[in-house]
């Protein structure tokens, strides 16, 4: 928590992007918003947190990021007489936590008995049923088959995918799209698709969207963990720079319509960076966790990292915050993945991708409607979390974001894995 303040005085090689935070001069509202933008030559791209009296200006003369502050714009904001302050917002990074890109194997999917989901690529999602497959350690899976005997799917609970995009009309994701609590923060626009690449770079948040909420038994990939929840999409990652606004605006997006706000993502895992929420996005959390689901919190839910024994995720202000639940990896034998991160801060371990067979990584839907077995990281496992925390949400509504972080603790089973490094 110590590493939430950092960064946010004059640096060198401080990046300061298009975005600026003006307050106006009292709780004036969105129409005074507009006027002030029209007449400086901004936009108003939207409050922040819902205010009366912040908003997210933003200026398309400028690029994305230069190296000076643009004085000019910002005091041509601040000599307006309905503006309080004005602030150019830094840019910083943040990157996506999948380990390294796994090798696509040439899988032939094939069709389980009945008693098992038979979506195809259901037998090669060892971390819902791990029956030994690729040398694994027979039952040491999630669990949830019990959950879904007693009619346990996450009905009702909406969990976020807050990347680079979702691919809502992928058909094994299409029926559990909740449009009404997604956003585009990137292109500011209500559709959170992902931006093709050739390089499937933006692949990111459509594989973790399936780990969470796939269908079932509908022929296509495999099955989501809560299968008959809904996700949100929450398109964030996919510009240059990272800035305050976007982050805090994302988690704090449509708090009573969403229930999990899933974060496979953070500060580069390079050994070198301590980083973490700057003010309006710690301001964000702390109002998710006090008010949102109608007061019982929003669960945040922080894949740990995969900087190794080279990183520690204390250093990182996201999965060390005392607000989120951190996630670690294990691999499909009970040891601890060679990607880990050690701190205190990390509450429990799902599955991903390990050492020991590179290429049994985690299966999932991907762009232009695919599947792929190759997900992989912390990046992966922090959605097996949300779906886990989505099933809790359905079978006790009224849980606490509270409660998730004790039941995770008291239900995870503590002496199923082993560090291979030791």
């Amino acid at each position: 928590a110590l590493a939430l303040g950092l960064g946010q005085g004059t640096v060198s090689g401080e990046v300061f992007t298009n975005s600026f935070l003006v307050r106006l001069d009292g709780e004036l509202g969105a129409e005074a918003a507009d006027r002030v933008a029209a007449r400086t030559g901004f936009v108003n791209r939207g409050p922040v947190l819902g205010s009366k009296s912040e908003f997210h200006f933003g200026h398309n003369a400028l690029p994305h990021a230069r190296s000076k502050r643009s004085i000019p714009h910002t005091r041509r904001l601040k000599v307006d007489p309905l503006v309080h302050s004005a602030v150019q917002m830094t840019g910083f990074k943040r990157v996506k936590r999948g380990y390294n890109p796994l090798k696509v194997e040439n899988l032939v999917p094939y069709m389980r008995p009945q008693r098992d989901p038979t979506d195809p690529y259901f037998p090669f999602q060892w971390y819902l049923k791990n029956t030994g497959q690729n040398g694994g350690k027979a039952k040491l899976d999630l669990n949830v088959e019990a959950a879904w005997a007693q009619g346990v799917t996450g009905k009702n609970v909406t969990t976020a995918i807050m990347d680079d995009g979702v691919d809502y009309m992928h058909p094994d994701l299409k029926h559990n799209y909740n449009a009404r609590a997604s956003y585009d923060f990137s292109s500011n626009d209500p559709y959170p698709y992902p931006r093709y690449t050739d390089d499937w770079f933006n692949s990111h948040g459509t594989r973790c969207a399936g780990e969470v909420a796939a269908a079932r038994d509908n022929g296509v990939c495999g099955v989501g963990v809560a299968y008959e929840s809904k996700i949100a999409g929450i398109r964030m990652l996919d510009q240059p720079y990272m800035t305050d606004l976007i982050e805090a605006n994302s988690m704090g997006h449509e708090p009573n319509l969403i229930d999990i706000y899933s974060a496979s993502w953070g500060p580069t895992d390079d050994g070198k960076t301590v980083d973490g929420p700057r003010n309006a996005t710690m301001r964000a959390i702390v109002r998710g966790v006090n008010e949102g689901r109608n007061g019982l919190g929003n669960i945040y839910v922080w894949a740990s990292g995969d900087g190794g024994e080279d990183d520690d995720c204390n250093c990182d202000g996201y999965a060390a915050s005392m607000w989120t639940v951190s996630i670690n990896s294990a691999i499909n034998d009970g040891q601890n993945a060679h990607y880990d991160e050690s701190c205190s801060s990390t509450l429990a371990s799902t599955f991903s991708n390990g050492a020991k067979d590179p290429n049994t990584g985690v299966a999932t839907t991907d762009l232009y409607g695919k599947c792929t077995t190759t997900h992989s990281g912390t990046s992966a496992a922090a959605p097996e979390a949300a779906g886990v925390f989505a099933l809790a949400l359905e079978a006790n509504p009224g849980l606490t974001w509270r409660d998730i972080q004790h039941l995770t603790v008291l239900t995870s089973k503590r002496n199923s894995l082993f560090d291979a490094k030791r």
